[in-house]
């Protein structure tokens, strides 16, 4: 199937530097542009209910809707929406609000476990890593991956560091370890405010287990420790997230927190490995796209 003949549109919301699922929507269209196919953004609607007042004043007055400059993402209209248009939706997405006859649903968070899924039949499925997929739905979805390294981050060998910073991220409200009650704050913060404050502090602590910021702070030299919830051992949590096997500390126990110390040199290699290769799976994907269609024309 020729480059030209599908064109490729992404459901996302509007960039935000902060939002690691966004930041992979946004990735896919500009890698895609890069292999010479034609992708493009759709802006995604809110799945978060807003106050009636603030719907009001977005229905006359809509938010801009943010790119990445640095990012090859043009945005798509409702008329390029054809029948070789190939809608790819993140698992919050209900359905398929776009009516694209190809459908590949990227799998970037666990189904119904913060949010409703709804898919259809016939769906390509792809997963940003195991702990993404659901098996018994997707029967085992393809690796699609856009880690990029964020070059903010470096250890600036500031002569001390003291005190302790903490992110919550998907953890919400749920009850904090008396680690992190005089420690700072990141969540919200810019990337630049983060990195100041991982060469400053001597440990993060983080209550979300699968959030890049924990390698972020062991390239910056903090001691990167995941706060564990339920009862998941090490080998589990890394058999999900295996980022996490240099430089963090799965939990405050002494080996642990040595463990993280004396192998944190090594994240960064790591995560431009895992770079390079998520590459690859984007060329997957779209053999993957390609195979999938191609074989359904057969067939009709």
């Amino acid at each position: 199937m020729a480059k030209s003949e599908l064109n490729f549109v992404v459901n996302a919301p509007s960039f935000d530097a902060n939002s690691g699922g966004t930041i992979f929507l946004h990735e896919l269209v500009n890698a895609l542009n890069k292999r010479g196919e034609r992708a493009a953004l759709f802006p995604m609607a809110p799945i978060y209910s807003v106050p009636r007042r603030t719907k009001l004043k977005n229905f006359f007055r809509p938010p801009a809707y943010l790119t990445d400059p640095k990012l090859d993402t043009p945005i798509a209209k409702r008329g390029d929406i054809t029948e070789n248009t190939v809608a790819v939706y993140p698992e919050i997405v209900l359905g398929n609000p776009l009516g694209a006859k190809h459908v590949a649903r990227w799998l970037l968070y666990t189904p119904g476990k913060k949010h409703a899924y709804d898919f259809g039949d016939n769906e390509m499925y792809f997963r940003v890593d195991e702990f993404a997929d659901l098996p018994e739905v997707t029967g085992g979805a393809q690796d699609l991956f856009m880690w990029k390294v964020n070059r903010t981050y470096s250890n600036e060998n500031r002569p001390k560091r003291s005190g302790a910073c903490f992110m919550v991220r998907k953890w919400g409200d749920g009850p904090r370890h008396p680690v992190t009650e005089n420690a700072i704050q990141l969540d919200g913060k810019s990337h630049e405010e983060i990195n100041d404050i991982f060469n400053q502090c001597e440990f993060f602590y983080s209550y979300d287990d699968a959030t890049m910021y924990s390698q972020y702070a062991a390239i910056c030299g903090c001691t990167s420790v995941v706060i564990p919830s339920g009862n998941a051992s090490r080998d589990e949590m890394l058999a999900n997230h295996m980022l996490g096997q240099f430089g963090i500390a799965y939990g405050l126990e002494a080996d642990k927190l040595a463990h993280a110390n004396t192998t944190k040199h090594k994240v960064i290699d790591l995560l431009n490995a895992r770079e390079a290769e998520g590459e690859r799976t984007v060329a997957d994907f779209v053999d993957r796209v390609k195979e999938s269609i191609g074989a359904a024309r057969a067939l009709q």
